[in-house]
């Protein structure tokens, strides 16, 4: 039942209130909030805009604005969000920025107070690297969805890793042996680093062979047991999921389904773990704990992996 509740939840288009405002200000957000108050929130925002600039530039900062401005209206309309406060939401924001700012200096960041394990990505930082480039989209964006689902296997119930990899083997065993894998699929749908569906991953061809990203030598995957396969294995996960990703963002975009052109954008750090956890809520800009720090994740991995260096566990 728990199960059934939290997929309604996280799967089911959530309406806004009718009387959420098309561009309210912050001080429209927080009319419910006693003035002092909301003065010393105000001033925080535009302190957290003006570090995000200094660190990043303007383009940065109006992305990180964008996404702290939907976690405050979220909060005040009672649509999903990352906090419960306005002043949570800004720490949290402000956390994320002090570690980037860690990074850009050469030093080693503090990571503890934040929902991130590096230690999830760097083993396949090539293969993030390599796939993202070949779909012509951010690594950040991969990077930050690799640590979003691996990490919340290691938080959920405390035994989610375990259990899910359970399935996954007894499903490509019945996948392999019989050519799908019955009822235990239905509980094993989504494979690898990304969490990304076999079902996804057969849909993806024309797409990859557009990028040239496919031996144009070898056949595509052809059934279940071959998607489950391919997706067990780092950089086809990576570059399926990519390619998968890929699609949605020319569709947001309002790009031809056929274009190539390498894409860039900060809002794409948003747009790209919000998609994969929860297509719905990426859609009206929610704020649910794994988009909002994977908007943070995916500016972090982004400055991480250009570097090129690992990072040694704060003790």
């Amino acid at each position: 039942m728990v199960l059934v509740l939290l997929g309604f939840l996280f799967f089911t288009p959530w309406p806004s209130p009718p009387t959420a405002l098309p561009n309210p200000t912050l001080r429209q957000i927080w009319s419910y909030v006693e003035p002092t108050r909301r003065e010393q929130l105000v001033t925080g925002f535009l302190q957290t805009k003006a570090s995000a600039q200094a660190l990043l530039g303007p383009a940065a900062a109006q992305a990180v604005a964008r996404l702290v401005r939907a976690e405050f209206s979220n909060q005040a309309l009672r649509r999903p969000a990352a906090f419960d406060t306005p002043e949570a939401a800004l720490a949290s924001s402000q956390a994320w920025l002090i570690a980037i700012r860690a990074l850009k200096e050469g030093k080693n960041p503090d990571l503890r107070s934040l929902p991130i394990e590096p230690g999830h990505v760097l083993p396949h930082q090539l293969d993030v690297q390599n796939a993202a480039r070949a779909l012509g989209i951010p690594q950040g964006i991969l990077a930050a969805i690799v640590d979003n689902e691996q990490m919340g296997g290691d938080k959920v119930f405390g035994f989610s890793r375990e259990v899910r990899e359970l399935a996954d083997q007894l499903a490509a065993e019945l996948a392999q042996n019989t050519g799908r894998s019955g009822n235990t699929g239905l509980i094993s749908q989504t494979i690898g680093l990304t969490q990304m569906s076999w079902q996804d991953a057969l849909q993806q061809e024309a797409r990859i062979r557009r990028f040239g990203a496919w031996d144009p030598e070898q056949p595509f995957l052809a059934d279940e047991a071959e998607a489950r396969l391919a997706l067990s294995n780092p950089y086809l996960n990576l570059l399926l999921t990519a390619s998968r990703m890929r699609g949605y963002l020319n569709h947001r975009l309002g790009l031809a389904p056929n274009d190539t052109r390498t894409l860039s954008g900060y809002w794409l750090y948003y747009l790209g773990p919000a998609w994969h956890n929860w297509p719905p809520g990426a859609n009206v800009t929610a704020t649910w704990p794994y988009s909002f720090h994977g908007f943070f994740k995916g500016l972090f991995y982004e400055v991480l992996l250009q570097q090129g260096r690992n990072l040694t566990p704060t003790p």
